[in-house]
């Protein structure tokens, strides 16, 4: 018979044992120690090791969104850009390429370096601005008025926008430099300032006619270049850069554009093979390459334009493709891309 209960005496004292059955070698604590055995000498469990601490590295807090440019315009679908020197560059030389994009219902932006002046005043430039506004008309094929706004851009520059209403795909902007001439040397009522000279260096900054804040070449290319940011294009158009042999005989406000422009979009890695350089005055020197229907909607928008031009106002078609040089000039167009600019 297994005892369950032992009565021990000791002395005065009587003190009662629980004797268990006999437990199994492997449970803890099973074994009575050694009478006598230092607490090293009695075995426990190894404690559970600590997990090793991670260093958490310091991360730096995300970089505050870069500022939306007020001339930023949505569109929800591909778009071209394209800058000029004045007024009527891109109707006589881009054209039919800017036309068809209009015709495919892309967005068309449209920015124009100087006010086309020609050292006579705001009221011949105001009158080529209405004259481009009618002709974008024309090119979309509906008539339609046109809201005005004021933006001080993000590089400092003013800016004065058109866009067309219930169209919001279709918008053209002004900056109002001086009109440079055929010489670069401008003209008396302008102080002889160009844009030719702004980004050659020979002029510290240059001045709208419009009493805007003087732009420095600096500007002028941020200013470029924010807008090509600001509207991303899926394609550019623009003039031939001036350090290209393609400008030979061109007018010196298209080289100096060109140039702007290609600077800007290298600074702001614009793709370059989606860039567009329409050859000036030297594709009358180029073989035809516009006639039928092509050639007469081209100059149908043009005669358009012309209209609102003293100096080049024809009375139609025939009368239009009868002026010297601009005859020429509207019967080809001429698209080169960067790498046939032969600049190194």
């Amino acid at each position: 018979m297994s005892s369950l209960i032992a009565v021990l005496a000791v002395g005065a004292t009587t003190a009662a044992a629980v004797v268990l059955p006999q437990l199994p070698p492997s449970f803890p604590f099973a074994a009575e120690p050694t009478p006598g055995a230092s607490p090293s000498q009695i075995h426990s469990p190894d404690p559970a090791p600590l997990p090793t601490p991670v260093q958490t590295p310091d991360i730096p807090p995300p970089p505050p969104p870069a500022p939306v440019s007020p001339l930023a315009l949505g569109c929800d679908t591909t778009s071209v850009m394209s800058v000029w020197a004045h007024q009527d560059d891109d109707l006589i030389f881009a054209n039919p390429s800017l036309q068809e994009a209009v015709s495919n219902g892309e967005c068309v932006r449209t920015l124009y370096l100087t006010a086309g002046d020609a050292g006579k005043g705001t009221n011949y430039s105001r009158s080529r601005e209405l004259g481009i506004l009618r002709a974008y008309n024309t090119m979309r094929g509906a008539q339609a008025f046109w809201d005005e706004t004021s933006i001080t851009m993000l590089s400092g520059a003013h800016v004065t926008l058109f866009s067309r209403q219930g169209d919001p795909k279709l918008s053209v902007a002004f900056l109002r430099l001086p009109d440079g001439g055929l010489d670069a040397g401008g003209f008396t009522a302008t102080g002889h300032s160009s844009i030719p000279q702004l980004e050659s260096g020979a002029i510290p900054a240059l001045a709208p006619i419009d009493g805007a804040p003087a732009l420095s070449a600096a500007v002028l290319q941020q200013t470029v270049a924010e807008a090509i940011t600001a509207w991303a294009p899926t394609r550019l158009f623009t003039h031939i850069p001036a350090t290209s042999p393609l400008t030979q005989g061109d007018h010196p406000d298209h080289g100096a554009t060109g140039a702007i422009v290609r600077a800007a979009a290298q600074s702001v890695g614009y793709p370059m093979d989606a860039i567009r350089y329409f050859v000036g005055y030297p594709s009358q020197n180029l073989p035809a390459n516009l006639s039928g229907d092509l050639l007469n909607r081209k100059v149908d928008t043009y005669r358009i334009y012309a209209k609102e031009d003293p100096v080049i106002a024809c009375a139609d078609n025939t009368a239009c493709l009868a002026r010297k040089g601009f005859g020429a000039w509207l019967q080809r167009s001429y698209p080169k891309t960067d790498a046939e600019l032969g600049i190194g």
